[in-house]
């Protein structure tokens, strides 16, 4: 009996037991691009379920005697079961999320490679056999093709629309300056448009008026409990807002928490402690546990920027987190008398106001700060918080 365990029963736990592992590894992502990440990752998805249902299959027909037919259904249900289950795991993993689809795929792949394991096991092939690797291969092939285009979709939000309409403007106040010959040449120019509204988009130097992204908010204490790890958690939260926004998935309460205790642990573990990260820290932080922004965007720090570019970055359609000199901020909603450093959301701006998401209050989201107040505020780390208005203007932006 201990002998057909270790034969049997043990090579199947132990491959379980991998899958398991490496669905608890918090924010695991591949540095790869995108279409390749989902490839590479999907590619796994269909080796480690295929050798599953081998090793269970192994169990009920070599370990028990049974019935080719029946091995073969209780070995595919065995494992299909244990990849639903390991989705649902997955989404109380930080930073993991489980899906549907993925559920799906994994029984697709599950069921494809259990019908070529039956073929080369019989040493013969029939109607039945090619429906139904027909079906199944076609399954997973728009699967992919789905998963690809999802994750391609990452697309600027309403902002796209008004820097449309600024490009226009632009264009057409050139038009409005210049002869009629010289206009009827840029008319005709397809690629002189092209480089008129490509300048207008980075460049940007005439902004909109107003602007308001639709950024997920969280305090940094989502539960009101202001312990010592969730009086230091600004910098946290501000990622975790940042992260949300670019992934489209809901952020609750319960996932911030769960993503701020993920975070504080990963710091202590990989860098000895979690406490006010500078400008720079923070950035590497996002990229070290959430890994690459979609679509190769990238997360810059800037320094000693003056206040209009404050504007002109948030006008290009990306939040922008800041670190501050928590005090000079004159938030009435903080506990006196606030912060000395803290780290904040900058989601828009209507006129001379600057309307953020400020993890350091649950009145925080939309909260609108003077952009004066809030650009003489701006201060980096300097390594003391005593020291923060030594600190220099940084900001960090996604490029």
């Amino acid at each position: 009996m201990f002998k057909k365990f270790l034969k049997y029963y043990l090579p199947a736990l132990l491959w379980m037991g991998i899958i398991f592992y490496f669905s608890s590894i918090p924010g695991f992502q591949s540095s790869k691009s995108s279409i390749a990440e989902i490839v590479l990752r999907k590619g796994a998805h269909f080796l480690e379920f295929s050798v599953l249902f081998f090793l269970l299959w192994r169990i009920f027909f070599l370990a028990h005697k049974l019935k080719m037919q029946k091995t073969y259904w209780l070995a595919l249900l065995g494992a299909i079961f244990f990849g639903a289950s390991d989705e649902f795991h997955q989404t109380l993993v930080m930073g993991r999320t489980g899906r549907i689809i993925d559920a799906i795929f994994d029984s697709g792949s599950i069921i494809f490679s259990a019908e070529i394991f039956l073929v080369l096991i019989s040493r013969k092939i029939n109607k039945k056999n090619i429906f139904v690797l027909f079906f199944s291969a076609l399954m997973l092939l728009g699967l992919g093709i789905k998963m690809i285009q999802d994750g391609k979709s990452s697309e600027k939000k309403a902002v796209s629309i008004i820097l449309e309409n600024e490009a226009k403007k632009v264009k057409e106040d050139l038009e409005n300056r210049i002869g009629t010959s010289e206009k009827e040449i840029i008319l005709n120019n397809e690629k002189m448009q092209d480089d008129v509204i490509v300048k207008s988009e980075k460049m940007i130097e005439k902004v909109p008026d107003k602007i308001l992204m639709e950024v997920p908010f969280t305090t940094q204490a989502p539960f009101a409990k202001w312990d010592e790890i969730h009086e230091e958690a600004c910098e946290e939260a501000s990622i975790i807002m940042l992260r949300y926004y670019f992934s489209g998935e809901k952020l609750t309460p319960e996932v911030a928490e769960k993503e701020i205790q993920a975070l504080v642990k990963f710091q202590n573990k990989n860098y000895g402690d979690f406490k006010d990260t500078t400008a720079q820290q923070t950035a590497d932080l996002f990229l070290d546990f959430y890994g690459e922004l979609p679509d190769g965007k990238k997360l810059k720090v800037v320094y000693d920027f003056e206040k209009e570019d404050l504007k002109k970055y948030l006008a290009q359609g990306f939040p922008i987190i800041v670190p501050a000199a928590g005090r000079e901020l004159g938030n009435p909603n903080f506990t006196a008398p606030g912060p000395l450093y803290h780290n904040l959301v900058l989601v828009g701006y209507d006129g001379d106001l600057i309307i953020t998401n400020d993890p350091g209050t649950r009145k925080g989201e939309g909260y609108k700060y003077d952009v004066d107040i809030l650009y003489n505020a701006i201060h980096d780390f300097p390594g003391k918080p005593e020291d923060i208005k030594k600190g220099k203007k940084a900001m960090i932006v996604v490029e």
